[in-house]
């Protein structure tokens, strides 16, 4: 059978294999077999003494990565021990549900298995990822192999990397672009996990029910606002329970503070100039993505997609913090969505009659409008914001991959 001829399924399957793989081969390498290496836990980090029958890895002289406090909810996702203390800010990380709490839910519970569960979770969501990119792939004329480009997005090696809620969020935008040509009780599933996923997950919702209301669709338009109230049933209990944290806007300021600004590396840094070059190239790409979200929103406004692109760069733009501009692990991942909603074309045609479930009917040109705006659309312009950022991403790796073969050597 020809590659180009095998189903979505086996390419998810073995893009699950291969994550799987490269962790087994960096933790055994690199953490001395310790999977905890894997959520990043800083040991300037206090540790919970919840979990101090973990041996939980941790990095010398490191405050750690958000995956460590991801590790903790996982543990307590209802907050009900003291291990939301460990938790850098828990009213902003806890409202980060939904990975976290389906560790919990396949773990039973039980302590001893909820890290593997969560590393299971990541898998999954990278499996379905690649599934549904496959699907969108295929639906627009091109070979579904073309979905394994999934895993050079941004968010899945950063998640496979640091155990990051990102690639979830990442798989859950490419369904948003599979199913958002047709209201569906599907494409009503998805918008409300991506909520529960992350807070970034509203701007899908927004970008859906906000085409459906500009066409006047008052009914469509009301019955997908409720694919937030999960999530904002979910951000009352953790509004409830945690203390306040402030958000701070200033157009325009996180970017031009991060220019004139940069992030700087100790003396000593291997190729610190290089590394400091692929900073500013991984930089670059976030604005030609802002840039061609920009223009093709005003090329095309009327599309669900475009808008929910735009409403990510404004909300890049009125951030103050100039941290998640930083690194591209930081930004590329949050960003992941819109470099997605860039590689699909216009024309989304609803139909006239909105049904949920069985007996949905849909445009008759639906399928062809879609294809064809799709493949006529993509085009190296639009992989380049991706591309830009894979250098700084790959010298992430480096340390990793040198250390994985001098193992595979001895």
């Amino acid at each position: 059978m020809e590659i180009r001829r095998l189903p979505s399924w086996t390419f998810a399957i073995a893009a699950a294999l291969l994550v799987a793989v490269w962790q087994w081969a960096t933790v055994n390498a690199n953490y001395a077999g310790n999977w905890t290496a894997l959520f990043r836990t800083g040991a300037l980090q206090p540790q919970p003494p919840e979990l101090a029958g973990e041996n939980i890895y941790r990095f010398a002289g490191s405050t750690g990565y958000d995956g460590q406090f991801y590790h903790y909810i996982a543990h307590d996702p209802l907050m009900r021990t003291s291990l939301a203390a460990a938790v850098d800010n828990p009213r902003f990380r806890y409202r980060r549900i939904l990975v976290p709490a389906l560790a919990y839910g396949l773990a039973l519970g039980r302590t001893a298995w909820v890290d593997r569960a969560y590393e299971a979770v990541c898998l999954l969501a990278i499996a379905l990822g690649v599934w549904w990119s496959c699907r969108f792939a295929d639906k627009s004329g091109l070979a579904p192999a073309w979905g394994l480009l999934f895993l050079l997005l941004p968010a899945v090696p950063i998640t496979a990397d640091r155990m990051v809620v990102d690639a979830a969020l990442a798989a859950l935008a490419v369904a948003f672009l599979l199913y958002v040509s047709r209201p569906s009780w599907k494409l009503f599933v998805v918008l409300s996990c991506a909520a529960l996923v992350r807070e970034t997950g509203f701007l899908l919702i927004a970008g859906y029910c906000g085409w459906l209301l500009w066409r006047r669709q008052w009914r469509g338009g009301c019955i997908f606002l409720l694919s937030a109230v999960p999530a904002l049933a979910w951000y009352g209990y953790v509004q409830v329970r945690t203390a306040q944290q402030p958000i701070a806007f200033a157009p325009f300021r996180a970017i031009l503070d991060t220019f004139r600004q940069p992030l700087g590396y100790p003396a000593g840094t291997p190729l610190a100039a290089w590394v400091s070059a692929a900073d500013y190239l991984a930089l670059a790409g976030l604005g030609l993505a802002f840039l061609l979200a920009i223009a093709r929103f005003a090329n095309h406004p009327r599309d669900p997609v475009r808008i929910a692109a735009l409403l990510f760069v404004v909300t890049g733009l009125i951030l103050r913090d100039p941290n998640p501009f930083r690194n591209v692990y930081d930004f590329g991942r949050v960003y992941t969505p819109l470099l997605l909603c860039l590689q699909r074309g216009a024309g989304c045609q609803p139909a006239d009659r909105l049904t949920i479930g069985p007996g949905e009917r849909s445009s008759p040109g639906w399928f062809r409008t879609m294809a064809v705006g799709a493949v006529e659309t993509r085009g190296p312009v639009l992989l380049a914001p991706v591309l830009l950022m894979l250098p700084r991403i790959g010298m992430q790796f480096a340390p990793q991959v040198l250390g994985v073969t001098r193992w595979l050597a001895r």
